[in-house]
Formats: structure tokens, sequence, C-alpha cells
């Protein structure tokens, strides 16, 4: 399907020398193929240039050509109903998860980690599955606390696509959710009137080495794909994931916690992928996405997270991630998970905080794109333009010296040799900018573009709460809400209002210890390069005494 006109949502920047396109927030692009592949599509933009594009960072325009098939209906019966004969079945097609050697021998026991999807609290789930779907965009008639069935107020938003109903914030506020399974709570805590709420200290820090990446095959040879080595801190055993894994870990994150600012994963890539100098640095994209993952206090110990770092038995993967995938709370429902303190917060405080904080990040999601750009400037000059030139000043430098050589005709000429020294030294300075930007620029930009995703989406949380305090003063400007029924959307309103400031509260302190870890190596990258020059330079000075 194609010849419809979508809306860009994201800047991308296309990689040159590619088929990629470089696209523009706000921008009207023409999709004229779909069948790409790999979450790409290409289109054509108002100038007539043509590329290929992230599928995930544009929307339809509403008004183009409806799609040639009609949507799939949803199965009404539970979960387990068997597929009819004439209709796919995602799980036993040909997709690669299902051909995907996913685990690796585990000693000579062969002994299984437990698989932290098989429990009871999950056997009885969503009905409709699907990452897309979420279960506050029907009428659930959950229970509530009043035990009428009919939920804290009855009156709902009409428009299921409004950002209420599509974050699951309306369903969560106004208690029209089903009693929901938690198996663990997450605790807050809170500090005074600065410290509105703060995550519980994660009590067994962990880490994860990705490493090894490896090209490997598979249907004979016909698909090739790269699989990388994860081994965590807590059990040492190497399970083997592909991008495609972490793709998939991602939108469960992205869908399970709208409350929580997710890490972004590195860029899809159509071009180029099995080269040696791309593979090396997206195991580093992903190494900076596990460290952050590793250090959040919810992050960290979600059920999704640990089967994704433990799971290698290909049976229980594929049942893990079936049981993921119909995860209940998701969304704002996340909220019944949390444990926060009981103290009721003034709403004139927490107006002041979130316009502050709002401020805060946007201007700080500026300056991070602003020093991202001047490092993958100063990548690409330090790789081309600065080697380029220094190996122009050796090259002219090392003629002269030739040239000297060339006069004394043939007899041995020390201010010829010091000549060339001279060449040789400013044409290995060249070398040594090549080699650098690897070392500094490249980690820099790589640290800054976690940063960068999480600053985007910290709106979003934001916004998400100040939409649950108008819909906690709408409930209160109805006369009709009973106030056993008010006091609990109240509270409901709260508890995600500590959420979003619990999670403001550990990017600020990531902020401050990560960020700054991370602009003190590479001052010290750059100290030592250029101690290096001056060495260089020192020791062919010494030739000349």
């Amino acid at each position: 399907m194609a010849g419809f006109k979508v809306k860009v949502l994201y800047d991308f920047q296309g990689e040159a020398g590619t088929a990629e396109m470089t696209i523009s927030t706000g921008e009207i692009l023409t999709v004229t193929r779909t069948d790409v592949g790999e979450g790409w599509w290409e289109g054509i933009n108002s100038r007539g240039q043509s590329g290929l594009f992230p599928e995930a960072y544009v929307e339809r325009v509403s008004g183009s050509n409806p799609p040639s098939i009609p949507a799939p209906v949803l199965p009404q019966n539970e979960w387990t109903e068997r597929v009819p004969p004439n209709q796919k079945d995602d799980w036993d097609d040909e997709d690669d998860w299902d051909d995907d050697t996913m685990y690796s021998e585990i000693g000579s026991n062969n002994q299984q980690p437990q698989n932290l999807y098989n429990n009871e609290t999950n056997q009885n789930l969503f009905p409709y599955g699907g990452s897309n779907v979420q279960h506050d965009n029907v009428s659930l008639g959950g229970s509530s606390t009043m035990g009428d069935g009919k939920g804290t107020v009855t009156k709902k938003s009409l428009n299921i696509f409004s950002v209420y109903v599509k974050s699951g914030l309306e369903g969560y506020i106004l208690g029209t959710f089903n009693n929901l399974p938690v198996s663990k709570k997450y605790r807050i805590s809170r500090e005074g009137d600065d410290i509105l709420g703060r995550w519980e200290v994660i009590t067994n820090p962990y880490t994860v080495q990705i490493a090894s990446p490896k090209k490997a095959t598979k249907m004979g040879g016909l698909k090739s794909f790269i699989a990388y080595q994860l081994t965590p801190s807590f059990s040492n055993v190497e399970v083997s994931r592909r991008y495609k894994h972490f793709d998939w870990l991602h939108d469960r994150l992205t869908a399970k916690f709208n409350v929580i600012a997710i890490p972004p994963l590195p860029d899809k890539q159509v071009s180029g992928r099995y080269e040696e100098h791309f593979i090396e640095h997206r195991r580093a994209q992903l190494q900076e996405f596990i460290d952050y993952m590793c250090r959040h206090p919810i992050l960290s110990t979600c059920d999704v997270w640990i089967h994704f770092l433990t799971c290698t038995d290909e049976k229980q993967w594929k049942q893990g991630k079936r049981n993921a995938e119909r995860d209940q709370l998701v969304g704002a429902n996340f909220c019944t998970c949390v444990d926060a303190p009981e103290k009721e917060i003034l709403s004139s405080l927490v107006d002041q905080k979130i316009e502050e904080n709002l401020a805060y990040v946007v201007k700080m999601d500026q300056c991070l794109k602003n020093l991202m750009q001047t490092a993958q400037d100063q990548h690409k000059k330090c790789s081309n333009m600065y080697k380029r030139e220094f190996s122009r000043i050796g090259e002219s430098f090392f003629a002269l010296g030739s040239a000297f050589e060339f006069n004394q005709q043939g007899m041995y000429s020390k201010a010829s040799v010091d000549v060339k020294s001279i060449g040789s030294t400013y044409m290995m300075i060249g070398k040594l900018y090549e080699e650098q930007a690897k070392i500094d620029w490249q980690p820099l930009f790589d640290k800054l573009y976690i940063y960068k995703g999480i600053t985007s989406s910290l709106p979003d949380l934001l916004n998400m709460q100040k939409l649950s305090e108008q819909k906690k003063k709408e409930c209160e400007r109805n006369s009709q809400v009973a106030q056993v029924a008010l006091g609990d959307v109240r509270r409901r309103a709260d508890v995600l209002t500590y959420t979003v400031f619990a999670e403001l509260d550990h990017f600020q302190n990531e902020r401050d210890t990560d960020l700054r870890l991370t602009m003190k190596t590479f001052l010290k990258e750059q100290l030592n390069f250029y101690k290096n020059i001056v060495c260089k330079l020192e020791d062919t000075l010494a030739q000349f005494d």
C-alpha cells in the first residue's frame, strides 16, 4: 500500500551515503512503499526528494487513503482460543522470533532459571492481548471501593482516541478498572516539600555486560543477523539477544510504563548493518541503554526486563513473551503497584512544581540537542577534515625534506631527515585525530543520546500529571460524586503525582552523577589526546638538538 500522506513526529538524520532521508518534525511526506521491512518506509518530501525513514517517526494524516485491508476483528473469547485455519498465528508463522536460537548452554546439567512470567497471578490475563490494545479503551465495568460495579465515576470520555483513554489515565483516575493482580509494590518516600517523591533505593544493584557481537545465520543461511551476548552479574549466565529482541523489549516497556521515562534504543538502520565499525558502535549504544536500565529502581526489577536477561529456554521465552504482551498492569494502571505516602499533596504546590519542571526539561532538552550536534560535528571533522588537514601539512613538510635530500646529490643530509620527521609527525597527528573521535566524541554523543531520549519523554509524564489533576478537579466540581468516591479519586491522582515526581527525582540524580562522570571522562580523554600530540612534537623538536 502506498500513496498516502504522513506527518513527521520526530526529527531523523539520515546517514550520508545511504538510502536514508533526513526528515523534520511537522513535515508532510508521501509514502511510496511500506514493504521495505525492518520498520522502514520509503517516501517523497515536498522538495521531491525520496528516501527511507523509520515508520515509527511518522503518523498518518487524517483524510489519507484508508488501508486496503480491513482491521482484524478482536477475538471475543479467552486468549487461549484457537486460531481459525485461514488466519495466521503470529507465533507459528515465519517470524524470526520462532526461528532464533534464544538460549545458551548452562553448565553440564542444563539447569534453567525460573520463568518469572509463569506464576499464578498472571493466569487470568487480558483477553485481547497485543501491545497496541489498552484495556481502558473499552468499558470494563470494573469494581470500585463503593462496591457498585460502576467505578468511582460513571461519566467517561466518549472519544476513545483522547489522551485520557489512550494512556489508560481516565480508567485509573475514575477507578473503572478490574481488580488487577498486583504481585509486588514499588515504594516511594517523601522528604519535605523539596522532594515530592523518591523511589526506594535499589537494595541489590547489579550490572549487565554486552559483548562478543557475532554474525549468525538461519534458514540454511538465507537469513543473517547479529547476536549480542549479555551477561548479568547476578547470574553470570550468558544469553544471546538480537536487536529486534531489544526492540520488542522497548515496545513492552513503553506500553507498560507510560509514567516512567524509558531510555531510547539506537536508531534502526537499513544499510551497513554488518560492517565491523557499525556493529561495535551499536554494541556500545546498547550498553548505554542497559546501564541506564540497571540503575533505575523500577525498570531494573520489572518482570519483563528480568525475563529478557535470564530466560535461556526457547519454549519459556515464547511463553513469557506472550504473557508480557497480555499484562494488564500497563499504562497508568501501573500506579496500582506504587506504595506512595498517604499525605495529600497541595494542588497549588504541585502546579508550581510542574510548571518549573516543564520549563527546566524543555531547556535541558534543547541544550542536550545542541551539544549532541556539536559532538556529532566534531566526530565527523576529526574523522575527515582534521585528519585530512594534518595529513596535508605533514605531506608538505615531507616533500620539502625530500627536496633537501635531492639537492645533496645522494649525500647524507641531517636537515633532510629532520624536516621529513616533521612531516611524519604531522601525518601521525592526523591519524590520532581519526582515532580520537571514537574515544571521546562518540562516547559523549552516545551518552547524550540516552538523556536526550529521556528529556523528550519527560514532558509527556508531566502533562499526564496535569491531565490527572484536571480530571480530579472535574470530579470535585461534580456534586453527584460521593465524598468517599471523591476521596478515592484524590488518592489515585496523588499516587500518580508521587510517581511522576519520583521519576523526575531519579532523572536529576542520574544527571548529577552519570552525566558528570561522562564529562569528567571526556575531559580526561581530551587531555590525554593533546598530551600525546605535545609529546610527539617535543620528540621531533629534540631531533634538532
